[in-house]
Formats: C-alpha cells, structure tokens, sequence
C-alpha cells in the first residue's frame, strides 16, 4: 500500500552583506516495515554537507515488553551500540554529522567497496521493530525508512525523479549493502553517457554496465554528480537502471540535493530505501503535499519493471503511457482530485512497477522531496503503532501530522488516532477517484508517539515542519504480502512449461493472466503456458486478492517478434509522422547480427531517427544482438512530400523485415506493415481535397467543374500479374495501355490490349463516385483472381490473393458529394471477372451505374489536370474565374484564384468572398464559357483614312467577327485615346460603323480606333489600327467673264 505524506525541505541564499533568514517547507517519505533485521546502506551528498548535517536513527515498537536492538558498522561484527526499546519507550540514535562514513560518505569513499560504513539494526530475540532515518541541514531535510527483511532481494531498479538546473550540492546517489559473501552486483540500463564518481573523479566510472563483488555487510555507493555543469544523462539517465545481484542485496536510493527548475540553483534532498521488484504491485494511491499548481513538485513517478507496461489513472481505461523496462513517465499533477494539500491520485498498471512521488512541502520551488510509494492491497495491518516522536527532526522540533489511507469498507468511526495528547478528531475522508476500495484521510499538528489503530487495512504515514526544516515517513510495510513468487517447471521453455508458486503456498483462489488478459479456465495453483509472454497468478485469500510478480516465459526456437506503427494514418502533404518499430525476442536464446531493413516509400522522406540499441544506415537499423525477452524500439520522423497529383489522397505502405545468424521460427505473428494516408491540398488552403469543394480557388463548387465528366473511370493496365499474388504490388508506373472505361470489363480489356493473352494481367480504375444522399453504404467486389476497392483512399473491400469466384464487401459512411474511388484487380490464370457493386440509403444492392463515376483525368483542355484541379479550364488564357462571373476582374488580375492575394476559405474549403453563382453561358449553348475555348474578336477589314469637308458628315467602318465595339478619339496624334459616345458630334460610336457628324476643321488630324469584345470571351478584346480623319472648307475657284455693257447714253 502507498503513503503519501510530507517532508519538507528548505534553501536558504546568503548574501555577503546582508544575512537573510528565510523559512522553506520541505516534504519527503519513507515506508516503515517491521522486521527483527534492518540494514540502512550509505549514500553520497553533494559538496559542501548542503544537503544533511545533523542526523538521528529512529527505533520503535508495538511490543509491550521491552527487548535489545543492536547496531553493527559495517562488516564489523561486534556492535557499536545497543538499546533497549518498547512500544512506550523508543529510542533514538545520533549519528555523527555530515558525511560520516557511515550513512553519507566522503568522495574518497565514493566507487569503491567499504567495508566500515552502513548500519545493521538485529533485534536479539527476534523482536520486530521500525527504523527510521531523518537528517537535516539549515535548509534541507530528509527521511528514509527501512523496510526491513523485504528490501532483500536481487532485482532492483534506480529510483528517483529527474534532478534540474545546477548547485555544487547538487548529485544523485544509489548505496548498495550486501547481505551474503561473494555477492556479484551489476549496474546497467543506464544513460551511456552517465558518469559515477570514484574518489575525487566525478568521471570515474564511463562504462555502459559496472560489476563489483561483495562480501557480507560491506557496502558501495554510486554517485552521478550534478553540480554547476548538468547534463541530461545525470539529469535523468540514471533513472530506471537495473541493479542485479546474485545473492540478496539491500539498496537505498535518491538525490542529494536535487532541483525541479530547469536554469536554477533551487535544491531539496529527497532518500528512500525502495523493495526489490518481485515486491511490488500494480495499484497505488498517492495524496498530494503543499506544491505549486503549476506541478514542478507534485507528481507521481512510475518506473516499468517489464516491457508493454501500461499506466492508467484515475481509473481511465486509456492509458496514459506504455512503458518498456526502465522507462518512466511523470504523471501530471493535473491528475490529482484538487490543488489543495491531502487531495489524491489513483494509478494501476498493467505490470509490476515502482511508483515514486515528488511532493512539496509548500508552493516554493525549492521545498520538494521524495518518497518511494508501496502499492495497496488489503492485506495490509490494521494497526500502525508507533511513530516516535512526531514534532522531532534530528533534535529540532517540528509540528507534525499523519496521512491514512485505509479501505473504504472500514467505517470512519472504526478508525482511532492517538497522540501526545489522547484520541485524536478525525476529519471527514477524501473519496479516490477510479477506485471504491480506498478513501484518504489528512491530520495535522499532532504530538508525541502517533498510532492509528483500525478494524481493516490502513497506510499510515507522518509528515513534519518547523520553519526551514520538514520530514515525513511511511508506517506500513510489506510484510503483509504473500509470497508468490513463481517459478517454471518441466521445461525451461516451450513448448512444456509449467508455471507455478515457488514456495508451494496454499490460498483459496486463483486466476493466471497471460501479457494482462485474463486467461478463461486457468484457475489452478500451476499452469501450462502455451504461448511465450509475460505470466502473473492472481490469489485469493479470504476476501483479499493479491497479484504475483510476472514472470517470462519463453519458447526454445528462435522467435523474432517485429511490429511497426505509427502515430498518425492520417496526414497531409508536408506534415510528419512518426514511425515506431519494435523488435523482440521471444525465443529463449540470443538472436546475433540482428538487422531490420525499413525501406522507407517514395511520397516520404526521412527527418531523423532514434534507435533504443545499435544503429541506423538507410534503410537498415543494425540491432546486433538481442537477448531472451529483450525489446528494442527505433523510430523514424517522416515528412510527406507536396505534390501537385489529381489524386486526392494516397495511401503508403511502410514495411519491414528482419534477418539474423538464426533462422526465425515465426511463431508469434509480426505485423510489420503499416499504412499511412496522404492527404493532397491542391490550393494549400489548409483544406484537403477530400473535404474542399473548391479544390482550386475559383470561385466555382467542384461538383459543377466535374459534371461535364461523368460516364467513366480512368484505366492503367498491365501486363503483368503482381508479385506475391496481391494487389498491393500492383505497379503505379509503365502501364501497357491507360484510357478512360465506360463499364467494369477486365476480361475486354485484357483482349483489347493482349489478345490472346488474357491470363496473367492487373487493371487498376480510378475517379470520382458522386453521393447524393449522405450515409452508410457497403460495396462488393465478386473477382476471380484479387480485388480491393478504397474510398477516400480507405481500403473498404479486401478480395485479394488467388482464388475462383469470391464475393467481399465493406461499409463505410459517406457524406454527400464526390469522393475519390480505386479499383485494384489481378489475373494470374483461369478464369477473369470483376463485378463491382454498392447499396446505400434507399438503394438496393446493383452494379455502380457509371452515370455517378467520373474520371480523373477528364478536363475541357489536354493538359491531365481535371477542370476542378485546373485554374483555366479550356486554356485560352482567361482564368475560370473571370469566365464563370462574366468579370475580367474576379480573378483580382494576379494569380488566377478568386480575387486578389491568398483568398480566405470557409472550413469546406469553400472562398469566403465568392458567391458561388451558375457559371456564365453566354451563348446559351449549354456549356459553361470557363469550359470552352474563347478567342478575342478577329478584324478582317480595319479602318482606312478619311477626308471629308466641313460640316459634311464622315464614317469609318471595320469588319471583324466581335459583338460589342467602342470607338476611341485621340486629338493628340495617337498618344492617347478616349472613349466617345452618340451625341451631336458621333453615332454609332457602339457599332462597326462610326460616323463623325458634321465636323469642323478644328477634328482635322484627329485618329479613331476601335475596341472589340466577344460576349463569350471576357478577358481581352481587339483593337483595331488608328485612321486618321482629315477636314477641310469646301473652296470653288472659277475663270468668269464679267461684261459690262455701258449705254452711250
């Protein structure tokens, strides 16, 4: 069962002039297990003692009657000391302070074995007892408890959580104390560029793994110094590291000091003395401290002990992380029931982990410490008595309170706490989130020697503060635990293994799971596996359940297990996705030259990889070797390339293959191949085509650009049959013949392009389905060989491989509109025939009438691009968009999408500011203008010069085959001209014909030119050649005699 209590822990910063006394809280835990044998290994600190100074060891009991504890040093077999303890008289060990060589060691005791440091508790009569560690400095605090005999053990794994920013006090630590002679200890699965310390050389130790050998009671400690130059590796890389022993060791472990903000000197010290791995459980129940909402030093760590191990919370089925061995994740803080100080997270796993908590002791950064967390079960004692002097931090009092964690069928009022002062008030419990089995309970301000005594299962912990300095510690032990460790019988693999309790022990129930599941009818105390995988008994005991460790079992052929996924199958060009493969072996011998051959698809292009082991050269991931039951992971980024394809979507296939020194035996099925759709965005308008109704940006819906298309599908053929009888492996390139199919003919196409030859062949169909009611529909395929049929790029029909006659179908839920349609189908002799068919809402199962199929490739013009994927559809240089509205503007005159710059889009992928009307016809001819070819008008007959005299009318005129006109004047010899209008002075200024009426001299010189324009084309007109007007007075000059008769009279 899991605590979670306080501990705090403070920072004080000096100045050199001015002294400040600041007040921290600091929290840390520790669970207490009664044992008659205690061993408490010695740890590292950072420099300077910043972590602990002052330290004391306390010992307590439930036994009444008085009994001698005594303390051993090291291998030193006589005792430094002895005390006589009672439930009512407990006692305390001072320790010398600092870095003692006993319980915190100096560098030159740091990497190498020790033979006169660490603690042995023995009681002599074979009493049981509590240790509990607590230390202090002026700014920090910490406590450790023993767990007694249970922290035995020979499989361990390093605990903590991630130690940030820099301080000369800053550095990791693991104490290692054995308990038999002869003891060969390994470290590994840590960060390669860890460094463990050896003397005065931080560095000292560099390898990927480290060995030593113990003797009984002598003792080594590892220390990852963080100091003022952090890296990640000893930020994190020793976190979840295998310890692994021969014989029974006993390890405590954490940071001294450590930091929670990344850039920052802020610190805490934060010890706990963890249980080995078949100690622990699968449920766990933290209660949160005084930490920031922010989360920096309020959250539950989890450490997988086994591949595949899932982490739930709060009772979600999804969960929140898979892990592998020795990984960990961090839980958010987000995840407890409230902000607030006693608030509680529930967290199951699907394997065996140890689950650590980072609590704070008040909202500062720097007030955080650590506790390891022990799972509950309901086994767990009823009673926890005593904790020793509460309000006592290492000679410094504090005011101190308890947390209780305790089954939900235990009413409050069962539930007794006693202090200093008498029986204690209890609150009102706090409800667990995901569980009905536990409720939590916070008490502060309590005195004197604290029990709790209850009628059902409780976890107990203390917790303390006074100013700077805080402490907490965890009342509830192990001991309670069945022992159902498993072992294997008959063969040591399978086929033949059995699967059984070690110790023989006997319970009322049992169940056995295999990798999680349940197995239906395995409820015996043994169990023949069938299959290799991850095995664990469930018992039961009264109305208790307890879970055994898991245990691997595995077969005695070589069996390389390789999966690959990804983290999205749905992408549009330019985005990435993450492939993950995975590769096992589940045979019980070593696979050597292990290498997995990922040949990444053409439409990808690789950004980076990581591998878990060896390395990566495209398109090979050299794994070397790998071990009984170890699983290594790669991963590999990947970009899909922009493309300009017709095609609305694709879907790529990503597979991988393995190959070793030993033949794999395939037992367990691989799945190495994974499909990832590709969504195209002709416009980039952040909408794909499958869901844009404007593919293009003109203004106009795509339904109406592809309905001049209908009645086909497009058809590549080959000649060929694919390899591996799939159509998967049908080509996409050098196809014998492609044209456009009026109806599903694979047999006349076969004698149309080989005839004679119809026996080995593929046909792939690809266009357009037009739904017009939204809505569930199944599609059938009945072909003789393979066929599949995508929608959307969705495989919906799976027919393939070689076989007579065979009908399949899918279901897929379409909304109305045009969707993107592939047909795939091979012939490899006998008979050939592919029907294809659909039914839907209101429509009754028949063969897709071709009247609703369009091919792609259809389009006003020959340039391969459909009109709806085409800016100018018939190619005369007037974009579609001027055409559809009868306006040489729409396009806004720049890059022939609807108005001007980058148009704005609707989700549909519809342009915001366009109305979407019918399209233009100007001719009414029953073809929209943007889908046939227009022309500027032609001038056959341009206008010639003209003289004319004053006030005598004039005409120019031209021939041409336009339908509007407009006559234009320049006065200024043809530099620039204006447009004219009927009037006294012109007519017929709209027509081929202009005449100049009446003009005086002063139009002499004056130039006129038409502009012509088609009703059909609106993005140019003609203009025709300047003539020039001349204007002159009409002058008439004659010889006449003038007689003059004179009378002579």
């Amino acid at each position: 069962m899991q605590f979670n209590g306080l501990l705090k822990i403070k920072n004080v910063y000096p100045s050199k002039k001015i002294l400040l006394l600041v007040l921290f809280l600091v929290v840390g835990y520790s669970h207490a297990q009664l044992s008659d044998l205690h061993y408490l290994p010695p740890l590292r600190q950072g420099q300077n003692n910043g972590a602990i100074q002052q330290q004391a060891v306390y010992l307590s009991t439930p036994e009444t009657t008085a009994f001698t504890v005594n303390v051993y040093r090291g291998t030193n077999p006589v005792p430094i000391n002895s005390f006589s303890i009672s439930n009512v008289a407990p006692a305390i060990y001072n320790l010398p302070n600092g870095d003692n060589d006993i319980t915190l060691v100096t560098n030159n005791s740091t990497g190498v074995v020790l033979t006169n440091s660490g603690l042995r508790f023995e009681s002599t009569g074979g009493q049981n007892f509590y240790v509990n560690y607590r230390g202090r400095s002026g700014s920090q605090a910490a406590s450790l408890t023993s767990k007694g005999r249970v922290a035995m053990g020979t499989n361990f794994k390093w605990g903590g959580v991630p130690n940030l920013g820099s301080h000369v006090s800053k550095s990791n630590t693991l104490g290692i104390m054995a308990t038999e002679d002869n003891t060969t200890i390994t470290l590994s699965g840590y960060d390669p560029n860890c460094e463990f310390r050896v003397g005065n050389n931080r560095a000292g130790i560099t390898a990927n793994s480290h060995t030593i050998t113990l003797d009984a009671n002598e003792s080594f400690v590892y220390e990852t110094y963080i100091g003022n130059s952090p890296t990640l590796a000893h930020e994190r890389g020793w976190i979840g590291a295998s310890i692994v022993a021969d014989k029974d060791i006993v390890i405590s472990n954490g940071s001294l000091n450590y930091g929670r903000q990344v850039g920052n000197s802020n610190r805490d010290a934060g010890i706990d003395q963890p249980v080995p791995e078949n100690r622990l459980g699968k449920e766990y129940i933290f209660v949160r401290g005084n930490g920031n909402s922010n989360g920096w030093t309020e959250f539950p760590l989890i450490i997988a002990t086994e591949n595949n191990t899932q982490v739930f919370v709060n009772g979600s089925p999804t969960p929140i992380a898979t892990l592998n061995e020795g990984d960990f994740i961090e839980v958010p803080s987000s995840n407890y029931s409230s902000n607030s100080v006693g608030a509680n997270m529930y967290i199951e796993t699907s394997k065996d982990v140890y689950a650590y908590q980072c609590v704070g002791g008040s909202t500062a950064a720097y007030t955080q410490g650590l506790n390891f967390v022990a799972p509950v079960n309901c086994l767990l004692p009823d009673t926890m008595d005593n904790i020793p002097s509460i309000t006592d931090a290492a000679g410094v009092a504090i005011t101190g309170g308890v947390t209780i964690i305790a089954a939900t069928t235990t009413p409050d009022a069962n539930i007794t706490v006693t202090d200093g002062g008498g029986v204690v008030t209890l609150p009102a419990s706090s409800p667990v989130a995901g569980t009905t089995d536990w409720k939590t309970f916070y008490l502060p301000s309590l005195t004197g020697n604290v029990s709790v005594q209850s009628t059902g299962p409780i976890a107990v912990g203390f917790f303390g503060f006074n100013g700077a300095r805080g402490l907490a510690g965890y009342y509830s032990g192990f001991d309670t635990v069945p022992n159902i460790d498993l072992q294997i019988t008959g063969n040591s693999c399978l086929p033949g293994a059995i699967l059984e309790i070690a110790s023989g022990e006997v319970f009322d129930a049992y169940q056995w799971y295999s990798d999680g599941a349940l197995i239906p009818g395995a409820t015996s105390s043994s169990y023949t596996a069938t299959t290799a995988g991850d095995y664990y008994l469930r018992v039961t005991r009264g109305p208790c359940s307890y879970d055994s460790n898991s245990i691997a079992v595995y077969y005695c052929n070589p069996d390389i297990v390789l999966n690959k996924t990804a983290d999205v199958t749905t992408i549009s060009e330019g985005n990435n996705v993450t492939f993950t493969i995975t590769v096992e072996n589940l045979g019980i011998d070593p696979a050597t030259n292990l290498v997995v051959s990922d040949p990444i698809p053409s439409g990808l292009s690789i950004l980076s990889t990581t591998a878990s082991q060896g390395s990566w050269t495209a398109p090979n991931w050299n794994v070397g070797t790998l071990n009984s039951g170890q699983l290594e992971t790669m991963t590999i980024t990947v970009v899909a390339h922009a493309n300009n394809s017709i095609v609305p979507a694709v879907s790529v296939t990503n597979s991988v293959t393995n190959s070793q020194d030993q033949t794999d035996n395939n037992i367990t099925s691989d799945n190495p191949n994974v499909s990832v759709i590709i969504h195209n965005d002709f416009d980039d308008d952040g909408i794909v085509d499958i869901s844009d109704e404007d593919d293009d940006n003109d203004g106009i819906y795509d339904a109406t650009e592809l309905n001049s298309c209908s009645g086909g599908l497009d058809y590549e053929f080959y000649n060929v049959s694919p390899a591996g009888n799939t159509v998967d492996n049908i080509p996409t390139s050098g196809a014998l013949a492609t044209g456009v199919a009026t109806n599903i003919d694979v047999s006349g196409l076969a004698a149309t392009h080989t005839p004679g030859d119809g026996e080995t062949y593929s046909v792939r169909y690809t266009g357009y389905i037009e739904i017009a009611t939204g809505g569930s529909y199944t599609f059938f395929t009945n072909s003789d060989d393979g066929s599949k049929l995508f929608i959307d790029a969705l495989e919906v029909v799976d027919n393939d491989g070689l076989h007579a006659m065979n009908e399949e179908s899918g279901t897929i839920s379409l909304a109305a509109g045009f969707h993107w349609l592939e047909i795939v189908f091979f012939e490899r002799t006998g008979g050939d025939n592919l029907i294809v068919q659909y039914q839907g809402p209101s429509i009754a199962k028949q063969n897709i009438p071709f009247s609703i199929l369009y091919p792609s490739s259809c389009g006003s013009d020959a340039d391969a691009f459909p009109d709806h994927l085409d800016l100018d559809a018939d190619n005369d240089s007037c974009s579609d968009s001027n055409e559809a509205y009868n306006d040489s503007n729409a396009d806004g005159g720049d890059d022939m999408v609807y108005g001007s710059g980058v148009p704005a889009v609707n989700p549909d992928g519809t342009v915001i500011a366009a109305a979407y009307p019918t399209p233009a016809d100007v001719d009414t001819n029953g073809t929209f203008e943007f889908q046939e070819t227009g022309a500027v008008p032609v001038i056959s007959v341009e206008p010639l010069d003209s003289k004319t005299f004053v006030n005598t009318n004039d005409t120019f005129s031209i021939t041409d085959n336009g339908d509007t006109h407009q006559w234009q004047v320049s006065t200024d010899g043809g530099t620039t001209f204006m447009d004219i209008s009927d009037g006294p002075d012109y007519s017929g200024t709209t027509t081929n014909t202009l005449t100049v009426i009446t003009p005086e001299v002063d139009k002499n010189g004056y130039q006129y030119r038409v502009l012509i324009t088609s009703d059909t084309f609106v993005c140019g007109n003609t203009v025709s050649a300047p003539a020039t007007l001349t204007v002159g007075p009409r002058t008439i000059i004659t010889n006449r005699r003038i007689t003059i008769r004179v009378n002579k009279n």
